[in-house]
């Protein structure tokens, strides 16, 4: 891996002509420690926002202990470049035998569920353990998100009761965790969604271990300004602290795109320019996947060598 100063000294150095990725782990580190220091309880990164074993790496050298892992191939992932990580199953829908490998070979105790038939899974994957953390995922809305993920995964509200007694009896821990989509531009959807939580508690009258208030939180991007992120961390921790429930309950979150946006650029190659459209070395379907299909608009910079007008480049 090579190191330079900045994207323009990458263009002159390399003039590629295939696209290049670029690396900057100050910036993950920095937002890492951000969130170690700000956010009042435990943070896990989302490791399907970027898996690299190098971006891992830097998050846990910054303080990031607790990783959200949603495959079977992100547990082993994380378990081969960070053996001390605690590992969080966090995607509600798992296959039987994903679960047992999770909790018996890579030590994985902390699984999410949306549903009676993911509990009893995990119970018999786990052969009955009795050391489980169980956190139930219900349904809240993505109306503030830019990406939602409202009818995807969460118990329904009709459900959610008989869903926390039941999950309450076997876990050692239980958690409610829900998600309030991608890219949440204001903390009132926070404050919404655990107006949910506190109702559910409320019907069930269980005694609640972790409230897990997910992903979301925003970066900036080109027409997406959102508000600082104290804002969000002081609106979850007032929620939190109103809650009915346990005095030694634990407060989590779930970040990815905010640990990761800044970590990474692409440096594409301008082919051909026809009025106000450019021809560039990538695309929708490759590293440009998003910004074609779901119209997401991310920062981009000229590069252009002092040498020779061939070398135009641009950097996302």
């Amino acid at each position: 891996m090579h190191e330079y100063l900045d994207a323009l000294a990458v263009v002159r150095a390399q003039r590629p002509d295939e696209p290049i990725t670029l690396l900057r782990p100050h910036a993950a580190s920095r937002a890492a420690r951000f969130f170690v220091e700000k956010f009042q309880g435990k943070s896990l990164y989302a490791v399907k926002a970027n898996p690299s074993p190098a971006l891992l790496e830097t998050l846990w050298d910054a303080g990031i202990t607790h990783y959200d892992v949603a495959s079977l191939g992100e547990v082993r992932l994380v378990s081969k470049f960070l053996p001390d990580a605690k590992l969080c199953f966090m995607h509600p829908v798992k296959s039987e035998r994903a679960i047992a490998q999770a909790y018996h070979n890579h030590n994985v105790r902390t699984f999410s569920l949306d549903s009676h038939e993911e509990l009893e899974k995990i119970v018999r994957a786990t052969d009955g353990a009795t050391d489980l953390e169980l956190c139930v995922r219900i349904r809240v809305s993505s109306e503030h998100a830019k990406l939602s993920l409202a009818s995807k995964f969460g118990a329904d509200p009709s459900e959610v009761a008989d869903l926390l007694v039941a999950t309450r009896q076997v876990a050692d821990s239980l958690g409610i965790c829900f998600h309030v989509g991608s890219q949440a531009m204001t903390p009132a959807a926070y404050a919404e969604a655990m107006e949910h939580v506190r109702a559910a508690i409320v019907e069930a009258s269980v005694t609640v271990d972790i409230v897990d208030v997910g992903g979301g939180f925003p970066s900036v991007y080109p027409g997406m300004e959102p508000p600082a992120l104290e804002g969000y961390f002081e609106v979850i921790h007032n929620c939190f602290e109103d809650l009915p429930i346990s005095y030694s309950a634990e407060l989590w979150c779930e970040p990815g795109r905010a640990l990761c946006a800044e970590y990474a650029s692409l440096l594409v190659k301008v082919e051909k320019r026809r009025g106000q459209e450019l021809f560039i070395n990538d695309g929708a379907y490759g590293s440009l996947f998003d910004a074609a299909h779901i119209g997401w608009r991310f920062p981009v910079a000229l590069q252009r060598s002092d040498t020779s007008i061939g070398t135009q480049m641009a950097e996302f």
